[in-house]
């Protein structure tokens, strides 16, 4: 009998081919399709029952496992164009930064671990998300009267637990 998180899992992958064939197909938009799911936006949210709140680390896992059975399927070009997305549309509030920066640090986890079946270019998408950052402080304290004691807690966990550099 499958747990909860394996059952989960599985409903996850079956989305990311679903997502990953739109990612593929060349149609206009497709270059963004990872975003949906990364974000957890609608019928893309995964959560373990209702109310639970979208499971990113989930949807990474399940994205590495397709890759794992299909290695020249995208789906690291698609994982790595959905950050790009979400960095993008990261510029307004604080909960799309949160989320961002979590996805990235259980991507760096997973390396880190060596239970990643494949690898990002983490300097170049930390170059997009400093300038991010730099460039949106100011609405993102409008957003969030803590942001500042928010994040230099975000700098001190990427620093020592990921070895990353943060703003």
């Amino acid at each position: 009998m499958k747990t909860e998180r394996e059952e989960l899992v599985e409903y996850a992958e079956r989305m990311v081919r679903r997502i990953n064939k739109k990612y593929l197909s060349g149609e206009k938009g497709c270059n963004v399709a990872y975003l949906p799911m990364l974000s957890g936006i609608g019928p893309c949210k995964v959560e373990i029952r209702p109310g639970a709140g979208h499971n990113f680390r989930t949807v990474v896992d399940a994205i590495h496992n397709c890759y794992k059975n299909n290695p020249d399927g995208g789906y690291d070009r698609g994982f790595a164009d959905g950050i790009e997305a979400l960095t993008r549309v990261s510029s307004a509030k604080v909960g799309s930064l949160e989320l961002l920066l979590n996805i990235i640090f259980y991507q760096v986890k997973k390396e880190k671990e060596g239970t990643a079946e494949f690898n990002v270019d983490i300097d170049e998408i930390m170059a997009r998300v400093n300038k991010l950052i730099e460039d949106n402080k100011e609405v993102y304290r409008q957003d969030y009267d803590s942001f500042d004691h928010w994040f230099e807690r975000c700098q001190k966990i990427a620093r020592e637990k990921y070895g990353l550099e943060l703003g």
